[in-house]
């Protein structure tokens, strides 16, 4: 109902500027599409090619005239990508740093970590790097409305339509063996709590299955330590009911997330045009701002299914600041500068 709304608005728009169009006449300095008054201003008559560079990326576009005072651009931008870097910690759950004097103390994860650096050889991070990178493009058609004599403003409505992922996060790679450990120690974890056997093969026929037997008192005292320090995760925050959302390293030892909006995003905006100096009108350029509307808070999903912007709260640290910005823009702001050239 929305898209229909905007498209009637934007026709009705261009339907009344038409008819004022075919009684007026003047001097255009904007996009460089027309020159004076004189000149046969019907509909594709002039062309022009334009790059384009903003907040939406770079790209490029087309545009002509559909009458006087109104043209209609089509174009392709894609946002280059860009790594902006995030931490998160590994840990173990209720696991204070400090003690109540606030002296830093040795951590449930130090003790897992180094007794698993002694059985497997890996070590495990503390602190794991994650990075955000860019990874939406967009087709756009746009129509622009020149309302003033002189031209040079305009008001624009029409759509982008791209993918639905913007942004994807991940950790870094030399940060994935660390990652790898904290998979092992987890699949250790649950195969010693749930009394399972480390691992079960066959030599010469023979089947050989190795546990721990809770009736060792060493092996009692590695099963109570595993059960009582539990699973190994990012802790990003909890869940509504309070519940403690951890998130654990995929089958490929990675940390993901993704954050997903509408792929059709209407647009609404404004700007200001005028020919390059000392070029007559073959060049000109255009400031552009305004907004695309992609459909209310993105969706922040991470490689387990959840989503960060609407089941978890609490996030914390570099990756609780990304998540309340995503939140915090309904719609995407748009700022792009275009420098055009007549073609004919």
């Amino acid at each position: 109902m929305f898209r229909f709304k905007l498209i009637v608005s934007v026709l009705f728009i261009i339907n009344i500027v038409c008819v004022q169009a075919q009684n007026t006449a003047g001097t255009y300095y904007g996009s460089g599409i027309y020159t004076t008054g004189t000149e046969d201003q019907s509909s594709f008559k002039h062309l022009d090619v334009a790059v384009t560079a903003g907040t939406t990326g770079i790209g490029a576009e087309l545009a002509m005239p559909l009458s006087e005072m109104v043209q209609v651009r089509a174009g392709f931008s894609v946002m280059p990508s860009i790594k902006v870097p995030m931490h998160f910690k590994v840990a173990l759950p209720n696991d204070p740093e400090t003690d109540k004097n606030g002296n830093k103390i040795e951590t449930k994860f130090d003790k897992m970590s180094n007794l698993f650096e002694q059985l497997t050889s890996y070590k495990m991070e503390h602190s794991v790097k994650m990075y955000g990178r860019p990874t939406y493009y967009n087709a756009k058609l746009l129509v622009d409305v020149f309302p003033f004599p002189n031209k040079k403003w305009f008001l624009t409505g029409g759509f982008y339509y791209g993918n639905s992922e913007i942004v994807r996060a991940y950790n870094s790679y030399e940060d994935m063996r660390s990652l790898v450990a904290v998979g092992m120690y987890n699949h250790m974890h649950d195969k010693i709590v749930n009394n399972e056997p480390l691992f079960d093969i066959t030599l010469n026929n023979i089947e050989v299955l190795y546990m721990l037997d809770p009736d060792d008192p060493q092996h009692g005292a590695i099963i109570d330590r595993f059960s009582r320090y539990g699973r190994m995760g990012v802790h990003l925050g909890n869940f509504e009911d309070g519940t403690p959302y951890y998130s654990y390293p995929n089958e490929k030892a990675m940390m993901e997330a993704k954050i997903l909006v509408n792929r059709f995003k209407p647009y609404l905006g404004f700007g200001y045009g005028s020919e390059v100096p000392k070029t007559g009108k073959l060049y000109n350029f255009a400031f552009e701002c305004g907004f695309l509307i992609w459909g209310g808070t993105p969706q922040i999903i991470t490689h387990d299914g959840v989503d960060l912007a609407k089941e978890v709260t609490g996030i914390r640290g570099d990756v609780g600041s990304y998540v309340r910005a995503v939140k915090a823009f309904k719609v995407f702001p748009v700022l792009n500068l275009r420098i055009s050239r007549r073609l004919f």
